[in-house]
């Protein structure tokens, strides 16, 4: 049986574990990935469409 020490809260765990267990699991999401690139995108389109909105009511009072 051996054991590792846990580098964040000084614990000993399981070496067969890859993870300490009394700690939470470490950040890893991928910063390539295209669901950032659609998520952005879900916040800029409809902060888009409602600039557009605003831009086409003004013009449409400017140009009677």
């Amino acid at each position: 049986m051996s054991l590792k020490i846990c580098q964040r809260c000084k614990r000993p765990f399981m070496a067969h574990q890859e993870f300490c267990p009394h700690c939470p699991e470490p950040y890893t999401w991928n910063q390539e990935s295209w669901a950032n690139l659609g998520c952005l995108m879900a916040m800029i389109a409809p902060l888009a469409v409602m600039i557009l909105l605003w831009v086409f009511l003004f013009s449409l009072f400017l140009f009677r």
